[in-house]
């Protein structure tokens, strides 16, 4: 989310290689009315590389200052965070759990799959695991990557069947890859 002037917007980047689901995110935000339904315009960026550029889609909400309630929880002193002022599992339903998997889940083939929450505290992936484990009975463990202070949330073969089977109506085909195959057979 950005804060503009005296409201808070959502804003959606993301590589050319997920327009699929750039595109569908777009659709379900111009269909109620939260943004124009002009499509998400490409924009290039530096690549870490020399030389290298990255190809990105980017589009934002409206602004409204009905939205500074989400901005004021997820981002105080800009770092987002997991609030405590609001309980997410109200919000926690199959659509938005399908685009947080879309956006930061991982399959690891073979074993189950993982959500990339490594800019989030112990407490916080925690507080994230144990309402996927209250709302929909999936297990979970926390993993490091390898940085200090940082972790990743692992949900084993099994829950990640059970959760794909909860959300698999809301992926886009082009994200089918991070959750097991035997969700869609």
């Amino acid at each position: 989310m950005e804060k503009d002037g005296n409201g808070s917007r959502f804003a959606f980047y993301q590589e050319k290689s997920n327009g699929e689901y750039t595109l569908h995110t777009h659709y379900i935000m111009s269909s109620t009315g939260y943004c124009k339904q002009e499509l998400p315009k490409m924009h290039t960026r530096k690549g870490a590389k020399e030389g290298t550029m990255r190809y990105m889609y980017r589009f934002r909400s409206f602004t409204y200052s009905s939205f500074n309630w989400m901005h004021n929880s997820f981002y105080p002193n800009k770092r987002k965070v997991m609030p405590t002022n609001i309980n997410l599992e109200n919000y926690t339903t199959p659509l938005a759990t399908a685009i947080w998997v879309m956006d930061d889940g991982y399959h690891i083939k073979n074993k189950g799959m993982g959500f990339t929450t490594n800019t989030y505290t112990l407490d916080e992936i925690k507080y994230l695991g144990d309402m996927l484990k209250r709302k929909y009975s999936l297990d979970y463990s926390i993993v490091k990557t390898g940085t200090v202070n940082q972790y990743n949330m692992y949900m084993p073969k099994s829950s990640s069947m059970m959760l794909g089977n909860i959300i698999k109506k809301y992926l886009v085909p082009s994200m089918y890859y991070k959750m097991p195959v035997q969700c869609f057979l």
